[in-house]
This record gives C-alpha cells, structure tokens and sequence, in this order.
C-alpha cells in the first residue's frame, strides 16, 4: 500500500511540474501570440533575455519577403519555408522585434522550441 501511495505521489509531482512547464512556455494558436520563458536568462550583446514575446499575427507578407532576401543575400535559399531552419528562425525573430542573431545564437534548446512554434503558425495559416 505504501508502494501505491508513493507512486502516486510522484505521478502527482510529475503532472505539475508538466503544468508549471507549460504555463512558462504559452502559447495562444488564436492570436498567434507565444512567450517564451528562458529556464536561465539569456545574454547575447550585453542585453539579457528572461523571456521573448512573438506576435506571429503581426507579421505581413513583407515580412516574408524581407526574409526571403535576407537568406537571399547569405546565399541561403528556402524552397519550403515551412521546413527549411533559415526561414523559421528569421521569421520568429521579426515576430519577436529582436535581430535575427539573437535567436540563431540561442541554446539549441530554446532555438528548437521557438523553430518549431514558427513552423507551426506557419502551418495553421496554409503556408
């Protein structure tokens, strides 16, 4: 019995540290809104980061356009914008109001997490 409660007290420990997990990162696929929590803030160029604010929603298709010359004038092309790493780190930093290296010089972690909720707005627009 003392075996059942233990499992069920760290089951209880995991949901809400899973909770507590997902409130630090939110994400709000209506507006287009996301925040990104840093778990430790981040420095780049002597500013630091504890969090970063994307608004996805506020982006044009200028935007898109200016990425695709920014990537154009490195010699990066993006033939699947949706896929392709270039394109969603740019997009996320112009979504973000933050240059395009301070998201490219992120941990990969973070870098990975804030990708992939670029390619997912991406996708829920029909790109």
């Amino acid at each position: 019995m003392e075996d059942i409660k233990k499992v069920d007290a760290q089951e209880t420990t995991q949901v809400a540290e899973t909770k507590a997990e997902n409130k630090a990162n939110v994400t709000d696929s209506d507006t287009g809104k996301y925040v990104h929590e840093f778990t430790k803030p981040y420095t780049y160029e002597d500013k630091t980061y504890t969090k970063l604010e994307f608004d996805f929603e506020k982006l044009i298709g200028d935007d898109l356009v200016a990425i695709e010359n920014e990537m154009a004038a490195v010699g990066e092309y993006a033939l699947s914008p949706e896929i392709s790493t270039s394109f969603l780190y740019r997009l996320a930093a112009r979504a973000a109001g933050v240059g395009s290296d301070v998201i490219s010089h992120l941990p990969i972690r973070d870098f990975g997490k804030i990708k992939n909720k670029s390619r997912d707005f991406l996708i829920s627009t029909g790109f």
